[in-house]
């Protein structure tokens, strides 16, 4: 080093240059945004990025800290890029945990899934369908809940008259045990030989009411004298939704 030189925050060798790592941070950003963000001129990033100067070390801690990456790393490039218990935005981590069939068997329970449709389908549930898959379910939660797996059924809603509550295409956890109309609830109910997933409502003239979710569809009413047309099937007691 020739005397009077300011020593740089760099050694001699590293994995690659300062200005390749400079222009994996800035990415699709701007030179001029970039500058603003770290608080670093234009052109003083230019020569960066031209590999004819290099950053003090107060500014290197600055980019390091404002990009989230470590300092080792954006001088040397050796070590990883992020800290390890800060993994960035754009990293996923995933562990994953293998359980063999019986430990698998032991804490789940398959509730069969039926190809059918509430609201659209016809018949009724469970013999006349075949399985067209199962899901998982605990069974601390089954239980807690009061559940017997064996009457217990998945189907799928069709439609939007349930909206927001359930959409179309959720899966449905159907208790075939609870057929007991509780007011509020909602139940898949056949109705003729329409399936529909509804909330239920006693009248006072001894009348059903039929209530949809969302409002732009009206309320039906199924009259004392045609209850024997009205067969409720199970209560929903759980929605399988998509958030977007």
């Amino acid at each position: 080093m020739k005397k009077n030189e300011t020593p740089r925050p760099f050694p001699e060798k590293g994995i690659g240059r300062f200005s390749e790592r400079l222009v994996t941070l800035i990415g699709e950003e701007s030179v001029r945004s970039f500058g603003r963000r770290v608080e670093i001129s234009d052109g003083t990033l230019r020569k960066y990025l031209q590999h004819n100067t290099e950053p003090s070390l107060s500014r290197l801690v600055r980019i390091a800290h404002e990009c989230g990456v470590t300092i080792e790393w954006l001088a040397t490039g050796q070590g990883p890029m992020h800290p390890i218990d800060e993994p960035s935005s754009s990293e996923i981590v995933c562990n994953y945990t293998h359980i063999d069939v019986a430990e698998f068997n032991e804490e789940f329970t398959l509730i069969p899934g039926y190809h059918v449709n509430v609201s659209t389908g016809h018949g009724v549930l469970a013999d006349e369908h075949p399985i067209k898959r199962h899901l998982a379910f605990r069974k601390k939660w089954l239980t807690y809940r009061k559940f017997e797996s064996c009457k217990l059924a998945v189907v799928f809603a069709k439609g939007d008259s349930m909206e927001p509550t359930i959409h179309s295409n959720n899966s449905l956890l159907v208790d075939m045990a609870d057929t007991k109309l509780t007011d509020g609830s909602i139940f898949v109910l056949r109705l003729g030989d329409d399936l529909y997933a509804k909330r239920l409502q006693k009248r006072f003239d001894g009348g059903i009411e039929l209530l949809s979710d969302n409002k732009e569809y009206k309320d039906q009413i199924v009259k004392s004298d045609e209850i024997d047309t009205l067969q409720i099937l199970g209560k929903v007691v759980w929605v399988g939704k998509d958030i977007y």
